[in-house]
């Protein structure tokens, strides 16, 4: 029997084996949080002290423990695309575009993503390599996604969203587990893990996790006689996480080793990218008697990566600081205040199709930031801040931050807020020497006097609990851009080189709806409006383009069932879709995902999962620079999972 076949009797046998098998004795809900108390959720992403959900002055939308858990997701990517706002594309078999509020592409570069507060985007084109950062999902205790501007507290590249990834702390992963899953994509995923309290209430916890990709298959034809691209991965990781006892002093370490392989679909032959890196992490949390709460936390990472496609090598050192103090001068007024400084040195090893001049830098970049929160009424809230921040070749940047919060009645929100933001150059804008050959006949030349994109982001929103089963949250924006990239002749070299030579403005609307129908079913559901006008602030040489220009549908909606079957039993149907990209030539989509989860016992867990169940093979995205297109399969996979 073919894996296709065994799946599929998996699916069809499980539930019928698991529905005779139904008894007392284990209690679970469908709704861990009902809808009433998800807006008391916390959240410490959008202050940089924790509030409530309810509170955030700002489009935040926060992935519990719960729905984590529930997703048909295997990747940190899958998990975010039912978040109004964000646009997430897979582009082959292991990367992907993630954006929010427009300008989406492999090389998006204006969103900021963390873990546990530590920068994982890198210097070398201000994004995230997202195969380099396969998380195991069972650790994650939340994922704190903040759309629009974020720069004021979290600085340059902070511009049109900002992602945390809180992990759980050690003292919650106490104990052993272990997880199995299987299917025709997803190849295989084994993670193990193990915790365990001292006498003294700290905890800790290790863990490993090894996983691997099967290939997608080319869009349409094929590629020397095979439809298959190569663009499968591998991926092996171990790491640790330990925790204090609770306390008026806490602390907290982590660290992570990794390595694996990137498949590719490159022009002309398919190439893998050899990965590899490391990171450690520390934080020090100290609540003052005089209720002040003190934070200090400093990481250091490193990141090697072996471009095969184009024959180069990228390597960088990252080493952080950073320090914060919140402080309620009176039942009113909140000062939170801080600074940090970061360093990158990155190496290349360059090859005839593409290089860095210089191949070796270093930049410290330098940062304090000020926010003031006063309570002007009980229905009245105004937060101003500001973050200063000099970025080398770029120059101090001055980004500020005006947020107005009004609560009219209980369950009511409204807020309102401007501020302004800024993507800073990286080593493609300014240092990048591509040869053009095997995919261009133009060559691609970085120009050391690129500047900064800048934002002037307008933005409002309104979120209510209307009553103790239905729950919404609305937001409308509008941006200007100014100074934005793109990539224009330059005769004197007579290559394409990179300049600041666009604007334009992009405006849209946000919306979740969550309602519960029953005890044991709820439904959840976001919608996504975007329009742009992107055009060249003076006239460029020919040809060019504006860089991300057309990389975001102008719609894109979901619907969500969670039902309870029984006290064992769990079954999740989601539809997702995206409109058209006519821009890029990518059509629109709608598909399926759906999750049927079965609780033997307390401990053991099996689950069968679907992908992009309905319609034909599609694409997500338009073709990205060194990889043809390719196309998202149909997916089943089973997952067992054990606790002891």
């Amino acid at each position: 029997m073919t894996l296709r076949g065994y799946l599929v009797w998996c699916g069809i046998c499980l539930p019928i084996l698991a529905w005779g098998q139904e008894g007392g004795g284990l209690e679970q809900d469908l709704v861990s949080l009902p809808i009433e108390q998800l807006l008391t959720t916390e959240v410490s992403s959008v202050l940089k002290h924790p509030s409530e959900l309810a509170d955030a002055p700002a489009a935040t939308t926060v992935l519990r423990r719960e729905d984590i858990e529930r997703m048909a997701a295997t990747s940190l990517p899958d998990l975010l695309r039912l978040v109004p706002g964000l646009h997430v594309a897979q582009l082959d078999g292991n990367r992907w575009a993630v954006s929010s509020r427009g300008m989406n592409g492999f090389f998006g570069s204006k969103l900021l993503v963390m873990v546990d507060g530590r920068s994982i985007y890198n210097s070398v084109y201000s994004g995230v390599f997202w195969d380099a950062n396969d998380i195991p999902l069972d650790n994650i205790a939340r994922i704190e996604i903040i759309r629009g501007p974020g720069a004021a507290l979290w600085g340059v590249n902070a511009v049109n969203g900002v992602i945390n990834i809180v992990t759980r702390t050690a003292q919650e992963t106490t104990g052993g587990l272990a997880s199995v899953s299987l299917g025709n994509v997803e190849r295989g995923k084994l993670g193990l893990r193990w915790g365990q309290t001292n006498e003294d209430g700290s905890a800790w916890r290790v863990y490993s996790q090894s996983h691997h990709r099967d290939q997608t298959r080319y869009l349409t034809g094929s590629l020397n006689g095979s439809n298959r691209p190569g663009d499968e991965s591998r991926s092996d990781r171990v790491g640790f996480r330990a925790d204090s006892a609770p306390g008026s002093t806490t602390w907290m370490v982590t660290g992570e080793g990794y390595s694996g392989y990137s498949g590719g679909a490159p022009m002309p032959l398919a190439t893998s990218d050899d990965i590899r890196g490391h990171h450690l992490q520390g934080r020090v949390t100290r609540l003052l008697e005089d209720g002040s709460l003190v934070q200090m936390q400093g990481y250091l990472a490193y990141s090697w990566r072996q471009e095969a496609a184009i024959g180069s090598v990228l390597e960088e050192n990252v080493a952080d600081f950073d320090l914060q103090r919140s402080q309620e001068l009176n039942p009113f007024h909140r000062l939170t205040w801080g600074g940090g400084v970061r360093q990158y040195h990155f190496d290349s090893i360059g090859s005839s199709k593409l290089a860095f001049d210089p191949d070796s830098s270093t930049a410290n970049v330098i940062n304090l930031f000020l926010q003031d929160e006063w309570q002007f009424r009980p229905s009245l809230r105004l937060i101003a801040g500001a973050k200063v921040e000099h970025v080398p070749q770029s120059g101090t940047q001055f980004q500020p931050n005006l947020r107005l919060v009004w609560t009219p009645a209980a369950g009511h929100t409204l807020w309102a807020g401007t501020a302004r933001a800024v993507r800073a150059g990286n080593q493609v804008d300014r240092n990048i020497r591509y040869g053009g050959q095997g995919i261009s006949a133009v060559p691609v030349q970085g120009n050391p006097d690129f500047g900064s994109e800048t934002l002037i982001s307008q933005e409002g929103g309104w979120r209510a609990q209307l009553s103790p089963t239905l729950a919404s949250d609305l937001s409308l924006y509008r941006n200007r851009y100014a100074d934005l990239e793109t990539i224009d002749y330059n005769p004197s070299q007579l290559s394409m080189s990179y300049y600041n030579h666009a604007r334009g403005t992009t405006h849209g609307l946000e919306w979740a709806l969550d309602w519960q129908a029953a005890d044991n079913w709820q439904l959840r559901s976001g919608l996504t409006l975007y329009h742009e006008s992107l055009e060249y602030s003076q006239t460029p040489q020919q040809p060019s383009l504006i860089s991300f220009k057309g990389g975001f549908p102008t719609r894109q909606a979901f619907v969500r069932s969670l039902w309870d079957i029984s006290a064992r039993q769990r079954f999740d149907l989601t539809w997702r879709g995206a409109g058209p990209m006519p821009a890029r030539g990518v059509p629109g989509y709608g598909t399926f995902d759906f999750r049927w989860s079965y609780r033997m016992d307390r401990r053991t867990e099996v689950a069968l999962t679907g992908r992009n169940l309905t319609g034909p093979e599609h694409e997500e995205f338009a073709r990205q620079p060194f990889f043809q297109q390719t196309a998202m399969r149909r997916e089943l996979m089973v997952s067992l999972s054990r606790e002891f």
